[in-house]
C-alpha cells in the first residue's frame, strides 16, 4: 500500500486540474451526413453594417473605389474601400446613397450598374468584400483570424493557411460554428473530394479540439520529477519500516 501511495498522489494531482472547454455549448451537432449538407452549399455573404467593400466600374475610375480587379490597392490602410453605415446604406460616387444591406454582393452589383447606365453606357460594375474573414482556434499551428479572398474557401484551404493541424488535433471532432450552431465534421472518415467540398463563409469559427493524451504530454515535465521523489521517499520508508 506505501509503495501505491505515490502514484495515487500523481493521479489526484493530475486529474484535479480542470480545464474549461469554450466551446461546449448546448448549440445543435448534426450527423455527419447533415454536415456536408449544409456546409457544402455554395453560401453567398450577404452585405451587413461595417461591411467594407471596393466597387469597379471598368474604365471609370473617377467611379471606381479600391478596385476588384486588383488593378489598384484595395488594402485598408489605404482607405480605399466603402462602409456600409449602421442603417445599410453606402454613399456609392455619382450616384450617392443606396441600400445595399441586406443584398449579395451580385444583387449589390445588379443594384449599382442599374444606377450607373442612367449617365454610363453598359456600365461593367465588380465589387468584392474586403473584410471577410473566419477564425481558426485550436489545435493547428497559427491559430488567429484569416482574410479570405475567394467566393469558395474550403474548410482544408482555411487548415491549410493556418500552417496544418498539430500532432494532437482529434480530426474526428473538427468544429464549424457559423450563426450560434455547431457542425462537428469528421476529417477521418471524408475522402479528399468531400474534404475539398466543405466552404466556410465570412464569420465562421473553426475550432480543432485536442486528443485526451495532450493533457498528460503538457503535465508530464512537472509530473514526473514529483513522482520520481514520492517515489524514492517510498521505497525509503518500506525499507526503514519495521
Amino acid at each position: 500500500m506505501k509503495t501505491l501511495l505515490p502514484l495515487i498522489i500523481v493521479l489526484v494531482g493530475f486529474t484535479s486540474c480542470k480545464t474549461t472547454n469554450l466551446f461546449q455549448t448546448n448549440t445543435k451537432v448534426d450527423e455527419q451526413g447533415e454536415v456536408f449538407a449544409q456546409l457544402s452549399k455554395d453560401y453567398e455573404h450577404i452585405l451587413s453594417p461595417d461591411d467594407k467593400i471596393a466597387i469597379s466600374v471598368w474604365n471609370h475610375d473617377d467611379v471606381s473605389v479600391g478596385s476588384a480587379f486588383s488593378i489598384y490597392n484595395t488594402n485598408e490602410s489605404f482607405g480605399k474601400w466603402l462602409l456600409i453605415e449602421n442603417d445599410s446604406t453606402v454613399s456609392v460616387p455619382q450616384v450617392g446613397s443606396m441600400k445595399l444591406g441586406g443584398l449579395t454582393l451580385r444583387e449589390a452589383e445588379d443594384s449599382i450598374t442599374l444606377a450607373l447606365a442612367k449617365t454610363i453606357k453598359n456600365p461593367i460594375v465588380e465589387m468584392k468584400l474586403l473584410n471577410a474573414e473566419v477564425t481558426v482556434l485550436g489545435e493547428v499551428v497559427k491559430p488567429g483570424r484569416y482574410l479570405i479572398e475567394k467566393n469558395l474557401n474550403s474548410l482544408v484551404e482555411i487548415i491549410g493557411e493556418a500552417q496544418g493541424l498539430t500532432s494532437f488535433a482529434k480530426k474526428s471532432k473538427i468544429q464549424v460554428i457559423r450563426d450560434n450552431i455547431s457542425y462537428t465534421v469528421d476529417l477521418t472518415t471524408m475522402n479528399d473530394f468531400e474534404a475539398q467540398n466543405i466552404f466556410l463563409k465570412s464569420g465562421d469559427i473553426v475550432h480543432v479540439p485536442a486528443v485526451g493524451s495532450k493533457k498528460f504530454h503538457e503535465r508530464a515535465p512537472t509530473l514526473i520529477p514529483f513522482a520520481t521523489m514520492l517515489t524514492s521517499v517510498g521505497v525509503l520508508i518500506s525499507v526503514l519500516a519495521p
